[in-house]
């Protein structure tokens, strides 16, 4: 995270914890997939979270691969692209929503 400010750092460290933390309920049953997808649609919508996803983007990419962590970087990369993509100001709309039974690593795994 070299040539990021201090400021930038804790608002990376803190979107870290937003999307650990949701990550986490979901695999202990406190949320559904459909729950995790719509906290982080939410999530997607901040700036300081955006900034922290694509700076970690390639440590993201140097790890094996697991399913969990896997599905939840497709989610979070699909519904970003889908965001930008959006012509509705109504963000909350956006972004179909994953099969209610199955798995994060099932989530549109990679062909």
């Amino acid at each position: 995270m070299s040539g990021h400010s201090h400021a930038s750092r804790r608002q990376y460290l803190f979107a870290n914890a937003l999307y650990i933390n949701a990550l986490h309920a979901h695999r202990v049953g406190y949320i559904s997939l459909v729950e995790l997808h719509g906290h982080l649609r939410v999530m997607c919508q901040n700036k300081f979270f955006r900034g922290y996803w694509e700076a970690t983007r390639p440590h993201r990419a140097s790890h094996p691969v697991m399913p969990q962590e896997a599905g939840s970087g497709r989610m979070v990369d699909e519904l970003i692209r889908e965001l930008d993509d959006a012509e509705t100001e109504e963000w909350w709309v956006v972004g179909e929503l994953p099969v209610t039974q199955g798995q994060l690593g099932d989530y549109r795994a990679a062909s």
